[in-house]
């Protein structure tokens, strides 16, 4: 009894120490990666500061005369500018979980 080849009859024919062959397809652990990190956590700074100052920009406190000589504080929020600042702070957000997992590569990486 034969059984069926695992590659088609007309294509390559492999021999076993071919196929048991470990050939690198590409390194995914690299040491340079924590340079990616180390600039993303720039970019996280940068952006939640951004983030920050767009927040306060969108805040805006108005004092209008009260009874009795009372004043009455309004704070008015600016649509635009909190939208930018939730904006920039969700893509810190992101740009942190990618800046750990590049770490997490980084010091996975195999010495050679």
């Amino acid at each position: 009894m034969t059984t069926p080849e695992p590659w088609p009859a007309d294509g390559p024919k492999f021999s076993a120490e071919e196929l048991e062959r470990d050939e690198p397809r590409g390194v995914v652990h690299t040491p340079w990666r924590a340079a990616v990190a180390g600039i993303e956590l720039v970019l996280v700074v940068a952006l939640v500061v951004a983030g920050w100052w767009a927040w306060q920009q969108g805040i805006l406190l108005i004092q209008l005369p009260g009874p009795k000589g009372a004043i009455d504080v309004v704070t008015r929020s600016i649509g635009s500018w909190q939208a930018s600042a939730v904006a920039a702070m969700t893509l810190a957000g992101l740009l942190l979980l990618d800046a750990i997992r590049q770490v997490a590569l980084a010091v996975r990486a195999r010495r050679r």
